[in-house]
């Protein structure tokens, strides 16, 4: 969230509580130097969220500033909501182990990052290839509390960069042949992931 008063200000990172429809929007209070910004009715800002799809942007004012059960914000229904999608697939954050290699080579262990129906991108001890290489990813997700084993056979490296304050490399992966088991099971992981069940 960012004043409107200020358009320079600082932007202030708010968790989506809740909302009733054409009345109101719930957030939690933001913080400044540890300590709650408290906020007056009327007060305008923008507020602007991301779902792992889609960027949203609105303009609102603050209705009511409430202190229990916990610290929260009333803000009033927006009239206009901008919306735009960033990604044609839901990404959900993650961190699943998991085992890169190409054809013939030895796995790496790596790290899952985030996660989408169409790609990964991992965090990497090692290159494990360039730009256009095809690569096979394992990892398992959880579903319905049973560790399922996916393998991708043919994932594509689409971007690798070195990392500037460690060593290691982060891969960004497209996945090209999925099975169409692995591809429901890895639809319902991200979607029950991204709704945070």
């Amino acid at each position: 969230m960012q004043s409107l008063a200020d358009v320079a200000q600082v932007r202030h990172k708010v968790r989506f509580i809740g909302f009733i429809k054409d009345k109101s929007l719930l957030v939690t209070l933001p913080l400044k130097n540890g300590e709650r910004m408290w906020m007056e009715e009327g007060q305008a800002f923008i507020l602007r969220g991301f779902n792992g799809k889609y960027a949203y942007a609105f303009t609102t004012q603050v209705i009511r500033a409430r202190a229990h059960p916990f610290p929260y914000l009333h803000f009033a229904w927006p009239p206009k909501v901008e919306c735009q999608l960033v990604r044609n697939a839901l990404r959900v954050a993650v961190s699943l182990p998991a085992a890169i290699s190409q054809a013939g080579g030895q796995p790496v262990t790596v790290t899952i990052l985030d996660l989408s129906a169409s790609g990964a991108l991992i965090d990497s001890p090692v290159e494990a290839g360039a730009a256009g290489d095809h690569v096979q990813l394992d990892f398992a997700v959880d579903f319905e509390g049973d560790a399922m084993k996916l393998g991708i056979p043919s994932a594509v490296i689409r971007k690798i960069y070195q990392k500037e304050s460690e060593a290691g490399y982060r891969i960004g992966l497209g996945f090209e042949h999925i099975s169409q088991n692995d591809s429901l099971i890895l639809h319902y992981f991200i979607n029950t992931t991204g709704r945070g069940e």
